[in-house]
């Protein structure tokens, strides 16, 4: 399959794309992916497509046919040996899963942009870019020149999103193998060099745990632009990262998330490069059997993203650890910060680590529009985080630190890493049980298929790691979670059995104000929790147009925070387990 790309219209944001193929049938169907690999919902990028046309070897044009919402169907004429479709992408969405073009730059996200011949999916690619003047190419493709790649097939193809524009870059190298950082939206050459410098930790690390990578080059793409909604993907020999703040930003990050509060904007960044590297083995190369090849036209479901999200967020955590880049506090604040989190939400209550990783297509990242599942989901990466270190611990203290997690991740890279299939379910436990010699039949039924909860301060105790729950009994509760629409405080969710539930409060609701002070998304929680618990508010709210007074007396918060510390009466046993578990990575036997 021979692809151009052509970077037609900034302003306008359009691409144009040509697919050259031999013509070996009356007909040829030429579809568009529904959704993205690494990212678990259906997307329907045809809606970004028009002007769909074809033409043969001698431009004769060519009948067509939309056959589904994605799909093209070609009809050749007689005697032709060759067809090109050719058809415009609409690009103005700056995403992870998306494409943008502009006056600026280029972001070219393959599952959107690039239709595939049904039939020759396994079939090498070529593409040829038609850039702006002077802009340059950053991709995990292999180049053949300046501004043509080749692929080994569709898969890989559409598996390396490229970055076109006037971007700094810093490269460096690791063990033989060159990567590149290619930054759009940064002009500081030092925050940038400062940031590969971290990036060189992160990478040598993971690589001498799980060995060298299989590729000859890497290359992250990072944008920095405020419209960046805290995003990363990772792809085959690549990652595409977006943060609305400038690298190396050391403010506080208190505001993004409740699971950061402690950590700066850094520490972010980190935790993002160190998550999307890992996936070069954990779901890259080490995969559920459902995950490859792939099906793009419909769901494709798995009961293993606790394992493949979740355990790739466990080592990216990790490895900032033992790498010195997290200290022992900002570790143990995180990890505090993710039990809280874990615990106040009721959503693993309703649905297991594996029954949400299968629902996740229900799940719309990002998306105020979860039905009741705000409630009801509770993300797999966290989620399968939290088991991951469980698990760990577990294997570390019954065999005596010498077995652990990571014996485990390198015995699924050797019996399941690419080119053999993925595993099962059940190919996952044998394989746990045989390299750890542990029974985990309960865990797995308990924690993992069912819903209870995890014990984990039994588990941290282990590695002489106390967890001190701190009450938050004298905090006003209202027990809604609020979105910003505009500066307006938006309720996204509304938890059961809250004050606000049993006031009436619903999801959507705008709050205007409370006591006669008017309520914006910036103020509205230092306005309700200056109240004293008990205090009877009125809030008037506005709803499908309508403006209403609701009275809610604030109860006290139920939901506790923790405080994780060494203990000082840990054993040496547990100090021992706890100094060998953030040394960093020096390989073992089984190795």
């Amino acid at each position: 399959m021979e692809y151009q790309l052509i970077l037609e219209n900034p302003n306008a944001h359009f691409l144009r794309v040509n697919l050259s193929v031999p013509v070996n049938a009356k007909s040829s169907d030429f579809s568009l992916p529904a959704w993205a690999p690494g990212s678990y919902q259906i997307v329907n990028y045809a809606k970004y497509v028009q002007d769909f046309s074809a033409r043969d070897e001698a431009n004769r044009s060519l009948a067509f046919e939309k056959i589904d919402k994605q799909t093209w169907r070609v009809n050749a004429a007689p005697g032709s040996k060759r067809l090109t479709i050719s058809y415009r992408v609409f690009a103005n969405i700056l995403s992870d899963t998306e494409s943008e073009f502009n006056e600026e730059h280029a972001q070219i996200f393959g599952p959107q942009v690039f239709m595939y011949a049904v039939n020759r999916k396994t079939s090498p690619v070529r593409l040829s870019i038609a850039p702006l003047h002077g802009w340059r190419i950053a991709t995990g493709l292999e180049a053949l020149n300046d501004s043509t790649f080749h692929a080994a097939d569709y898969d890989s193809f559409i598996d390396a999103p490229l970055e076109i524009g006037n971007f700094s870059e810093v490269q460096f190298e690791h063990d033989g193998i060159s990567f590149r950082l290619a930054v759009h939206g940064e002009a500081d050459t030092s925050r940038i060099r400062d940031f590969a410098r971290h990036l060189q930790r992160i990478v040598a690390e993971q690589m001498q745990m799980m060995g060298k990578a299989p590729f000859r080059h890497y290359v992250f793409i990072w944008h920095v632009d405020a419209r960046a909604e805290y995003y990363g993907l990772e792809h085959l020999n690549s990652t595409s990262i977006g943060m609305p703040h400038r690298l190396g930003d050391l403010s506080s990050a208190d505001d993004v998330s409740p699971v950061y509060a402690g950590l700066t904007r850094q520490d972010i960044d980190l935790e993002y490069a160190a998550h999307e590297y890992f996936h070069l083995w954990n779901v890259k190369r080490i995969r559920p059997f459902a995950l490859g090849p792939f099906d793009y036209t419909r769901e494709v479901y798995t009961t293993s993203l606790w394992i493949a999200e979740g355990w790739t967020d466990y080592y990216g955590y990790l490895t900032l650890r033992r790498t010195g880049q997290w200290p022992e506090w900002k570790w143990l604040r995180l990890y505090a910060n993710l039990l809280a989190e874990y615990r106040k939400h009721s959503g693993w209550k309703f649905r297991s680590a594996s029954q949400a990783s299968f629902d996740t297509w229900l799940w719309s990242y990002g998306s105020g529009e979860q039905g009741n599942l705000g409630r009801t989901f509770f993300s797999y990466y966290p989620h399968g985080n939290l088991l991951a270190l469980c698990m760990d611990l577990r294997i570390r203290s019954e065999r005596k630190n010498q077995c652990s997690l990571d014996e485990v991740m390198l015995a699924l890279l050797q019996r399941f890493g690419l080119p053999k299939p993925g595993f099962t379910e059940a190919q996952f436990w044998q394989c746990v049980s045989d390299v750890t010699q542990l029974d985990w039949n309960d865990f797995r039924r308990q924690f993992v298929e069912g819903t209870e909860p995890l014990p984990v301060e039994q588990f941290l105790a282990l590695a002489g790691i106390a967890v001190d729950t701190l009450s938050n009994a004298h905090a006003p509760y209202l027990g809604v979670s609020v979105k910003n629409q505009n500066n307006q405080a938006v309720i996204a969710e509304v938890a059961e059995a809250s004050p606000a539930a049993q006031a009436g409060l619903e999801a959507d609701d705008r709050l205007l104000a409370c006591d006669d002070k008017a309520l914006t998304f910036d103020n509205w929680q230092e306005v309700v929790q200056a109240k004293p618990v008990g205090t009877k508010i009125s809030l008037l709210i506005a709803r499908r147009d309508r403006i209403r007074k609701l009275e809610v007396t604030l109860a006290a918060q139920p939901a506790a925070s923790f405080d994780f510390s060494i203990s000082e009466t840990a054993t040496a046993e547990a100090n021992t387990l706890r100094a060998q578990w953030w040394q960093p990575y020096a390989g073992r036997e089984t190795k």
